[in-house]
This record gives structure tokens, C-alpha cells and sequence, in this order.
């Protein structure tokens, strides 16, 4: 018999199989993006009913079958429940599993499932915490997301707030991720509407995929 392994991950997407099965595609910190199976998971009385939304943080016990994995536990971290009453927030918040899902691999590098992974978790929290606007997290959630990917492209310059806007820029591409939210960095509103249009024409140019959740945002 092998061993369980245990990572810690989010809840991309999450499909019913059979009648009382799901199937389930994970972001997570060691494996990247992986499809796993939770046997029994609709069933009334089931220990993983409501562990197995999208969005749901968690620390996730598999096993691995011949083609994807089998999830045997599940230590909820955070639900982000709060984003499913809020139209915006949780709109916002399928986008960013989205865009991860068809960035992320299974078997990527770590560091990099990692960096994804914890770019995930802060957006859905920033959302969450409503200090800066959603369309200011998107842009915010998007540069960073084209540094982790190895897409980043110099920041422009721009005719108004040259020498703030690429202070801005510096600091939502380098910064630790713990604080690429801090509202501190973001006071200015006409810098930051200047950082989402410079940050959205490069965004259209380099994310060349029909992401279905951003036709409801625009």
C-alpha cells in the first residue's frame, strides 16, 4: 500500500460523477493543478459534503489511482463562503480560478504551484475584505499572475504619473505576495484607474485565451 499524501490546495472546479461521487480539479502547493475523485461525497451524512465547493481552501489526504487521485480527507482552511452572496465578488472570484486553472499544470515546478496557489488565496481574500475594488484586484491579480508565468512584460510609460505609475507597477510585480494588497500602495484613485487601463491593454495582448467569466465582468 502507498502512502497518503497530504498538500494544501483550492477548489478549481467541482462536477458531479455518478450518482454520488465528485470530481474535482485542485490547485495545489506540491502537485500544481490535478484531478481527484471523492467517492461518496453527496451522500447525506458524508464527511467532505460542503469541503469541496469551488474556492474552498483546504488541506487536502490523496491517493494516487491510476489516472487521477482520490481524495480521502479534507481539513477546511477557508470556504470563502462570503463571495457567494456578493454577484461581484464571486464573479471576480470564478475568473481568478479560471485564469489559474488554464495556467496551471500538473507537475509544474513548486515554487511556482506555490506562488499561483498563494496569488489565488490573497485575491479571493482581497475580494473578500473590500478595501480596493474589484476591477483594481483583477488588474492587481492579472500582472502578478503574467510574473509567475514568465509573461511579464516592462511596464509602460504612461503621459500623466510616469515616475508614480511605474512605482506602482514595481511594486505589484516584486513585492512580497502577502502585500501586493495592502491599501496603502493604492490611496491614489487616479493612479490606480491609470495602473488598470495600462495594466488591462497589456493583459489583452499577452492573455490570449476566451476566459467565459470575463464576458460577464465586461
Amino acid at each position: 500500500m502507498t502512502s497518503d499524501i497530504v498538500v494544501k490546495g483550492i477548489v478549481l472546479s467541482s462536477s458531479p460523477q455518478a450518482e454520488y461521487n465528485k470530481r474535482i480539479v485542485l490547485l495545489t502547493d506540491r502537485l500544481g493543478k490535478i484531478t481527484a475523485f471523492a467517492q461518496s461525497a453527496a451522500k447525506t451524512g458524508s464527511r467532505l459534503i460542503g469541503k469541496l465547493r469551488p474556492m474552498t481552501a483546504a488541506e487536502f489526504r490523496l491517493s494516487k489511482g491510476r489516472s487521477a487521485y482520490n481524495i480521502h480527507g479534507v481539513e477546511l482552511m477557508d470556504s470563502f463562503y462570503e463571495l457567494s452572496t456578493d454577484l461581484d465578488a464571486s464573479l471576480y472570484g470564478s475568473y481568478f480560478l479560471e485564469a489559474a486553472a488554464y495556467y496551471a499544470q500538473e507537475g509544474m515546478v513548486e515554487s511556482e504551484a506555490r506562488s499561483l496557489l498563494n496569488l489565488v488565496y490573497l485575491s479571493l481574500a482581497a475580494l473578500r475584505k473590500k478595501e480596493l475594488e474589484p476591477r483594481l484586484i483583477r488588474a492587481i491579480f492579472e500582472l502578478r499572475l503574467l510574473v509567475i508565468e514568465g509573461e511579464y512584460r516592462e511596464a509602460p510609460l504612461s503621459r500623466k504619473h510616469r515616475e508614480e505609475l511605474m512605482d506602482m507597477w514595481a511594486f505589484v510585480t516584486k513585492a512580497s505576495l502577502s502585500h501586493i494588497y495592502d491599501r496603502g500602495a493604492f490611496r491614489n484613485e487616479e493612479l490606480c484607474r491609470e495602473f488598470i487601463n495600462e495594466e488591462r491593454a497589456m493583459a489583452s495582448e499577452l492573455m490570449r485565451h476566451d476566459f467565459r467569466s470575463v464576458k460577464l465582468l465586461e
